[in-house]
């Protein structure tokens, strides 16, 4: 039986630690985003002097994407969603539960993303359900399941928004202007 010399061992086992590496780096660069999801009033508590009126919030924009609207019935799983942006691309991942029905909520998201100018370009549904969106630079899938037991609703949104291609596009539709022309 022969054993690797020491200088392959050496270079197999910092293999393994080279994504973890690169994980740790990104999750450092992303922690940041996410730190700014706790301004989003996604999880507050409520008060114990709530109205009956107010048992039922209205359902609210996160801070981070102004044109997806999430029922109030839902709660927000911190732990699981995150937020990226760069100087070309903004886009996140957001996780939500609760006690909802997946048809209620197929209906929700289907009426409020197409007044809030989203166009709706596929759905798939049978166990759980599949939403597609588009609208200019921005595409938004949505992603209902109900927990095994059946009392509980899961819902996953990946949104994303081309935000170099809205820059690119402002500047193709400016006006151009040359020094020194009559």
């Amino acid at each position: 039986m022969s054993h690797p010399a020491p200088q392959e061992s050496l270079s197999t086992a910092r293999r393994p630690l080279l994504p973890l590496l690169l994980m740790l780096f990104l999750a450092a660069l992303l922690l940041p985003g996410c730190a700014q999801l706790n301004n989003l009033g996604l999880n507050t508590p409520k008060s114990e002097e709530a109205t009956a009126e107010e048992s039922h919030p209205e359902p609210y924009h996160p801070a981070e994407f102004r044109d997806l609207l999430i029922p109030s019935e839902l709660d927000w799983a911190r732990d699981k969603s995150m937020v990226v942006n760069t100087e070309s691309y903004a886009g996140g991942v957001l996780f939500f539960s609760g006690r909802v029905e997946i048809n209620s909520l197929t209906d929700f998201f289907v009426n409020s993303m197409q007044k809030d100018g989203w166009k709706m370009v596929g759905s798939v549904k049978y166990k759980d359900v599949l939403l597609a969106f588009t609208k200019p630079h921005k595409t938004c899938t949505i992603i209902i399941n109900g927990s095994e037991m059946g009392s509980r609703a899961n819902v996953s949104v990946y949104i994303t928004e081309d935000i170099a291609g809205l820059k690119d596009e402002a500047q193709v539709a400016a006006p151009k202007t040359a020094p020194f022309t009559f």
